[in-house]
């Protein structure tokens, strides 16, 4: 980390730089054009069921966390992505971003968090392990949802009353 973090709403001039730190991170994956499309909704028109932070180190983009509600429900939280530039893993970016992200979801009275996990260990290497780490469970999964072998795991992690 080059300084002090601070964790930021992705705005509209943010947008460039976030998206260039997704297009990064999920590069020769299936899994980025997804990824840009939440991003872009998510600050394009932020709303319950998405929104978008950044990590700031100074001027420099970090990473990146796209997370909501799950629209026309009661308290379900969603954690579409985080992504975190190469040089900065294992610094504390993903932590602190999804950190953020629950808090967010918890003062909108979310119960709980969904993240849905492409459980693909090469092109997602390390996310199963990293949602486990912030108390994140397999609750129920799907085989073969994005193609053969890789199974979309619904991951979920319960937030604490206030």
């Amino acid at each position: 980390m080059r300084g002090r973090r601070s964790i930021v709403p992705v705005s509209h001039p943010l947008l460039s730089r976030a998206s260039a730190v997704v297009e990064r991170a999920l590069r020769d994956t299936h899994y980025l054009d997804g990824a840009l499309d939440a991003l872009r909704s998510a600050v394009r028109d932020p709303d319950a069921e998405g929104r978008a932070l950044a990590s700031m180190a100074g001027d420099d983009v970090e990473g990146v966390v796209v997370f909501g509600l799950f629209g026309a429900t009661s308290g379900a939280g969603r954690l579409h992505f985080v992504a975190v530039e190469h040089r900065a893993r294992r610094s504390g970016v993903a932590r602190a971003l999804v950190s953020a992200a629950i808090a967010a979801l918890a003062e909108s009275r979310a119960r709980f968090v969904l993240a849905e996990l492409p459980d693909d260990s090469l092109a997602l290497e390390g996310s199963r392990a990293f949602l486990e780490a912030l108390g994140f469970h397999e609750e129920s999964r799907v085989d073969d949802f994005y193609r053969d072998g890789i199974a979309l795991a619904f991951m979920r992690r319960e937030l604490s009353p206030e």
